[in-house]
């Protein structure tokens, strides 16, 4: 094997082993989402006003990792006007089908928590 490539090795595994004997398995295990994770949050809700609605759409993407993302509607208690339909993009028979709130709402703060 040549000598450069055999010396890269093991300066490769000589720093592994020192990012272990750091406590750095956690990092490691973590992968990239553990190196750095921002977050961009968007929330939408069912009125047009945030003190009149309730929120239906939640959604958080990590900026240095796209596949870090949680996007869901959820069902609304009150059904959309049809100005905020219209606003949204989105009806009411459309988001029928979606999980409560409540049950949306929890899995994204477990996901925003990390």
């Amino acid at each position: 094997m040549n000598d450069k490539l055999m010396q890269s090795q093991k300066r490769l595994h000589d720093s592994l082993f020192e990012l272990y004997m750091q406590d750095g398995l956690e990092l490691y295990l973590a992968g990239t989402r553990g190196l750095k994770r921002e977050l961009i949050i968007q929330l939408e809700t069912s009125a047009l006003s945030p003190e009149k609605g309730e929120i239906i759409h939640y959604y958080a993407v990590n900026r240095w990792d796209e596949e870090d993302e949680f996007d869901e509607w959820a069902k609304p208690l009150v059904a959309l006007s049809a100005e905020a339909e219209r606003i949204l993009g989105v009806t009411n028979g459309q988001l029928a089908h979606c999980r409560s709130t409540d049950s949306v709402s929890f899995d994204f703060f477990n996901f925003i928590k990390f």
